[in-house]
């Protein structure tokens, strides 16, 4: 007969944990949530789920994301340059070979932030339709929780479960 042990965590204790560390974060910058993502790459590069390189590259997509709102907001709505870089910045991930899963797993969500629409000239407009706020550092707190509780996999879903919430949120609150 083959024991197997079950771990005592409900989607509950994950929802409350990935809370209490995006706050935590959020109180060590202070209120603001450009900074808290940077914050967070910082700590998945601590716990050791992203390399130092991958670190600034999530650091710069998100940079470029939140630039890219910023115009979007003062009247230029096409992000198309902005989708193009982080877009390259993710393809180098990948092709690179060797990128861990969370790294990648945060990159995408970075990369699906954004929005592709048919203009009324016919031609196609990009809009960010997540200024990074929510959608990095929701990722990047499920990340967190989710390595804690799963190592590098479970690091890699969480991200990717917390970046999508986190666009989602962005994305109602426009």
């Amino acid at each position: 007969m083959e024991l197997t042990q079950t771990i005592g965590i409900g989607v509950t204790d994950i929802q409350h944990a990935a809370l209490e560390e995006a706050r935590r974060l959020m109180r060590e910058a202070k209120g603001d949530r450009r900074v808290a993502t940077g914050l967070t790459f910082e700590r998945l590069h601590d716990l050791g789920w992203v390399s130092a390189e991958e670190r600034d590259v999530l650091h710069r997509m998100h940079e470029i994301g939140f630039d890219a709102t910023q115009k979007q907001k003062d009247g230029e709505p096409n992000a198309t340059a902005a989708y193009l870089e982080v877009r390259r910045m993710y393809n180098g991930l990948l092709a690179q070979g060797d990128a861990g899963p969370v790294a990648l797993a945060l990159a995408a969500g970075a990369v699906g932030s954004y929005e592709a629409v048919p203009g009324d000239d016919g031609a196609t407009v990009v809009y960010a339709k997540s200024n990074r706020s929510y959608q990095g550092i929701l990722g990047g707190a499920g990340a967190i929780i989710g390595g804690a509780l799963g190592g590098a996999p479970g690091a890699a879903i969480g991200g990717a479960i917390g970046g999508v919430i986190g666009t989602i949120v962005d994305d109602c609150k426009d």
